[in-house]
């Protein structure tokens, strides 16, 4: 039976509850300032996903979901079957991971112009993340823990990184909504040459 949760996860849950709320200010300034309308969607979805992420915290759905699929394995004989092939699994996964990061910055950088976009397509790239990180941890092949919970604690850089990126992103975007338009002075209309 999986333990209960550590200080650990409450302390992300509550990291977590700091992006839903950047998430919802930013969306709730998205309609507020008539911007595009798939930015409060983005905005909101981004928003739904850590708030499943705290409920998973909070009651260790994520642990007991591994816990499952661990047991279903040697149930079914297939933990060696599993380990035979983790190696080519995981080279299979990173390489997908690469060509698809590549192509989303390609993407981005030819189809989303303007510093508002770009704040809205990060906080949507970094779900994006968060759900390949939780995906990884669930599938808990052993060399694949050895990456995420090795010396480097890629799981804790991916998670804290893509939650912080949310927060960046959702603060720099209701700072450009909420910077004044500038306006022409007086003297610049002035020298304006009139229309007859």
């Amino acid at each position: 039976m999986p333990a209960a949760p550590s200080m650990l996860s409450f302390a992300a849950a509550g990291f977590y509850a700091l992006v839903v709320l950047s998430c919802f200010g930013a969306a709730y300034v998205s309609r507020a300032g008539r911007q595009q309308s798939w930015h409060f969607k983005i905005w909101v979805a981004v928003a739904v996903l850590f708030v499943a992420l705290i409920v998973s915290r909070v009651f260790n759905l994520e642990e007991i979901l591994r816990a499952d699929l661990r047991e279903w394995l040697q149930s079914e004989d297939m933990v060696d079957d599993r380990r035979s092939v983790q190696g080519v699994i995981i080279a299979g996964t990173i390489a997908a991971f690469a060509a698809a990061g590549l192509y989303a910055v390609y993407w981005v950088s030819r189809r989303i112009e303007g510093r508002r976009n770009i704040a809205v397509a990060i906080a949507g790239g970094s779900g994006v993340v968060m759900l390949i990180l939780i995906a990884l941890r669930t599938i808990s092949l052993h060399a694949m823990d050895q990456l995420l919970y090795g010396p480097l604690k890629l799981n804790w850089v991916g998670d804290i990184g893509a939650s912080a990126a949310v927060i960046a992103a959702a603060v720099y975007y209701v700072w450009l909504i909420r910077q004044p338009r500038p306006t022409e002075s007086k003297s610049t209309r002035s020298k304006r040459p009139r229309m007859r």
